[in-house]
């Protein structure tokens, strides 16, 4: 079995993300109306449709694939999972429908963001436009056998990104928002990246969150999780780790130099988790993430 059952009808499947095991995931939903959520990267396709075949769940019967931002770990396989699912359609926040339709921009802006991460990241296929279907939050989506999907705006880790609360099994597909699980591992962790993150948005989403009293949290990073808490935790962490990228901007002045006491800071407590050369990047992208929110909300320069 490639994929791994974590409440009725709902399965996990390890996307294999930057060559860890359980880092990243996407979710197969089998209603009568099948739904995927999350995509993975583009080279993620062949094992989804394995995952698809050992649930007996027919390619032509998918309904939605729901990618919960278009950041390629959670999008890269949209284009081409669409074209072997030609009957689903794509459901995604405006904002982020024209860069599945038309992806040489987001293309070019993720490669500046993640730098010498960029070859992990894989491409992305257009997705015609005919298939897509632009939501903005509160809409809901009947999946048959009492299971409903609920798209809930979550802006902050990006202005584009939402969640989905599945109300059957009170089930929060966390996207990026309440940020990276694996207590195996490192624990919670953040994900602040450029161009687009912004604290007091994310705040609101955690409690936006929150407010839909969840039972389960369904993190892309990873896995099915029962401690609510997650999301305060999360929270009071944000904003601990604005603070702390405040100051050491207003103490070392130089952005490279405050990306390189943050890598010498955080590296030894995650060197046993990743290597080398992904920690670095994700360490210097989630700090660049927090530099340009304070130039452009605080006028920190």
């Amino acid at each position: 079995m490639i994929t791994e059952r974590v409440a009725e009808n709902l399965y996990i499947l390890d996307t294999g993300m930057l060559g860890l095991e359980r880092y990243g995931a996407l979710y197969i939903l089998k209603a009568p109306k099948p739904a995927i959520i999350e995509t993975g990267f583009s080279h993620t396709l062949e094992k989804t449709l394995q995952a698809l075949d050992e649930l007996r769940v027919r390619r032509e019967d998918v309904a939605y694939i729901m990618p919960t931002h278009v950041h390629l770990d959670h999008a890269g396989g949209t284009g081409h999972l669409a074209e072997a699912c030609p009957n689903a359609k794509v459901i995604v926040h405006e904002q982020g429908a024209p860069h599945l339709i038309d992806p040489t921009k987001l293309l070019e802006s993720v490669q500046r963001a993640v730098g010498p991460m960029f070859p992990f990241y894989g491409t992305l296929k257009p997705t015609p436009k005919e298939r897509v279907l632009p939501v903005h939050g509160g809409e809901v989506f009947n999946l048959g056998n009492g299971y409903e999907i609920e798209v809930i705006a979550a802006p902050g880790h990006a202005p584009h990104q939402v969640c989905f609360f599945e109300r059957r099994l009170r089930g929060l597909f966390t996207a990026d928002a309440a940020g990276i699980y694996r207590p195996w591992g490192a624990g919670l962790l953040l994900t602040t990246p450029p161009p687009a993150f912004h604290l007091e948005q994310s705040l609101e989403t955690l409690a936006r969150l929150k407010a839909l009293q969840p039972k389960l949290l369904l993190y892309t990073h990873w896995g099915a999780h029962t401690d609510i808490s997650l999301l305060d935790q999360c929270a009071h962490m944000l904003q601990h780790w604005v603070s702390e990228i405040e100051h050491a901007k207003k103490t070392l002045k130089d952005d490279q130099a405050v990306k390189e006491h943050f890598v010498q800071k955080e590296a030894p407590l995650l060197s046993a988790h990743y290597p080398e050369l992904i920690l670095r990047g994700e360490i210097e992208m989630n700090v660049q993430g927090v530099l340009l929110y304070l130039k452009r909300f605080r006028g920190i320069n």
